[in-house]
């Protein structure tokens, strides 16, 4: 299993992370055996982390439309993040922007994908690394 999620490489800096972490957390909602353990230390104790690999890539200016697709064929886990989650204030607000509306009609500004590796490689083979 690995993670791959892509971003509009033409973001800000706190826009990329910002969008990254809520396509994570998106991903691993209701997924069991990706995260470790708590390990306990001396006075505190680590939280788990993610026991698979997540890559972040840029979008290449592969339309959202046909990385969508891509994950649908590879039977992907997948999630898409929008301006609209990203500037709204509410979770209500964010629902009433989006609700109904085909990918054409909302500002993608990334997504993300979990599953197996060789079909996250599928998906993702021909996107670049985020640096």
């Amino acid at each position: 299993m690995k993670i791959a999620i892509v971003l509009n490489e033409t973001l800000g800096s706190g826009y990329l992370v910002n969008a990254a972490a809520c396509i994570a957390s998106g991903l691993f909602n209701g997924e069991q055996n990706i995260l470790g353990p708590q390990i306990e230390g001396n006075d505190f104790t680590y939280i788990p982390i993610t026991k698979i690999p997540i890559l972040v890539l840029k979008q290449n200016k592969k339309p959202w439309k046909e990385l969508l697709e891509r994950a649908k064929k590879n039977k992907l886990k997948y999630m898409v993040f929008t301006r609209e989650g990203q500037s709204t204030t509410s979770y209500e607000e964010y629902i009433k922007n989006v609700v109904g509306k085909p990918i054409e009609q909302v500002d993608v500004i990334g997504m993300g994908v979990l599953g197996d590796d060789n079909y996250v490689t599928k998906f993702s083979g021909d996107l670049g690394l985020l640096r």
